[in-house]
Parts: C-alpha cells; sequence; structure tokens
C-alpha cells in the first residue's frame, strides 16, 4: 500500500438504523405539510361547495313552484268560477312570504343578540 492510498479518509458506513429513522422524519414533515395543504384546500373549497348546493335547491325550488303555480293561476283565470282558486292561491303565496320575511328577521335579531353577548377579546 501506498501513502497515497492513505490520503483519503474512510467514510463509517452510515448505520441502517440512523438511514430508517432519517426517512420516517421525512416521511413524516411531508404528511403534516400534505395534511396542512389539504386542510387549506378543503376550507377553500367548501364555501365554493356550499354556494353551488344553495344555488342549486333555490333554482329546483323555484322552478318547481313556478311549474306549478303558473300553470294552476293560468288555467283558473280562465275557467268560470275558479277566481276564487286563484284568489286563494295568491293569498297563500303572499302569506307564506310573510312568514319567511318574518323568521329572517328573527333569525337576524338572533345573531346580532348574540353578537352583542360575546365579550370583548382581552388585549394581553
Amino acid at each position: 500500500m501506498t501513502a497515497e492510498a492513505n490520503a483519503h479518509p474512510v467514510e463509517a458506513p452510515v448505520s441502517p438504523l440512523k438511514a430508517v429513522s432519517t426517512a420516517v422524519a421525512t416521511a413524516a414533515v411531508a404528511v403534516r405539510e400534505g395534511t396542512s395543504d389539504a386542510l387549506a384546500r378543503a376550507k377553500s373549497a367548501l364555501p365554493v361547495a356550499g354556494e353551488s348546493v344553495s344555488r342549486f335547491v333555490y333554482s329546483g325550488c323555484y322552478y318547481l313552484s313556478y311549474g306549478v303555480v303558473f300553470p294552476t293561476l293560468f288555467v283558473t283565470s280562465y275557467l268560470p268560477g275558479c277566481g276564487t282558486i286563484a284568489d286563494g292561491l295568491v293569498d297563500g303565496a303572499s302569506a307564506a312570504n310573510d312568514v319567511i320575511v318574518d323568521m329572517k328577521e328573527k333569525s337576524a335579531a338572533r345573531q346580532a343578540a348574540r353578537a352583542a353577548d360575546k365579550p370583548a377579546p382581552a388585549h394581553a
């Protein structure tokens, strides 16, 4: 053996346990970061999905009620003696609208009362 061959230091072999622990630690970090990314994506997608469902429900109810009420009022307006049916449908729709407006006002008042009852956050 020459002196030149001994001049290069020999690297110590990496222990298998250390390699496994490093791999597990790296995987844990990746999972933690992936979970937080997935959570952030889900939080941003939830309002969009809720808005789509809300819009679908609204449209479905609107067209269903329009499809039932309009033809009924149309037919009753041309049949003799059915004017009272049309008047009853119009009055019922008006009463239902009044109830919904009242429910919305009460809900808004409850939310305002809850917001007023919450204590102000303490500043540290």
